[in-house]
């Protein structure tokens, strides 16, 4: 029963409790006269409705409770599953977001120390260029300054000897 047909039957019972309460008294002398077959007829009618309607109520409720029950545990089903789905969503998320992270963390640190090992033997490398301009920047001005000094003795004599 829907809400709406138990609040129509309710409203009926109550109209028909007011419509039988507003009868006139019977009066005591009349056994069997037209008033007194209406009254009884509407008491047993207001008896009858009465009773249809707690009954109605009674399976309408039956039904409602019975639909939630069936609803509510449709409903405890399907949240207990979708809870599942997302657990296991977010672990295989977090499992792909770990997996990435060391991945990344191991290229990190791989490109770090091939970083670190070219700036050492760039390092060391021009360390020792250095050392070698200055033996080389040496030896330049150690020829430099014989052939300037052969050149200038040449100037002054007139020897063709080198």
């Amino acid at each position: 029963m829907t809400k709406q047909s138990f609040a129509t039957a309710l409203m009926t019972m109550v109209g028909a409790a007011v419509f039988a309460v507003s009868l006139p008294a019977a009066p005591v002398h009349a056994e069997d006269g037209a008033l007194t077959k209406a009254w009884n007829s509407t008491r047993q009618g207001t008896e009858k409705a009465w009773d249809k309607t707690k009954s109605g109520t009674t399976e309408a409720w039956d039904k409602t409770k019975e639909g939630t029950t069936e609803a509510w545990d449709k409903t405890k089903s399907g949240t207990e599953k979708a809870w599942d789905k997302t657990k296991a969503g977010t672990d295989k998320a977090w499992d792909k977001t770990k997996s990435g992270t060391e991945k990344v963390w191991d290229k990190t640190k791989s490109g770090t120390e091939k970083a670190w090992d070219k700036t050492k033997t760039g390092t060391t490398d021009a360390a020792h260029d250095v050392g070698k301009w200055g033996e080389r920047t040496g030896q330049k001005i150690g020829n430099t300054s014989t052939a300037v000094g052969h050149d200038i003795r040449n100037g002054f004599t007139d020897d063709d000897k080198k």
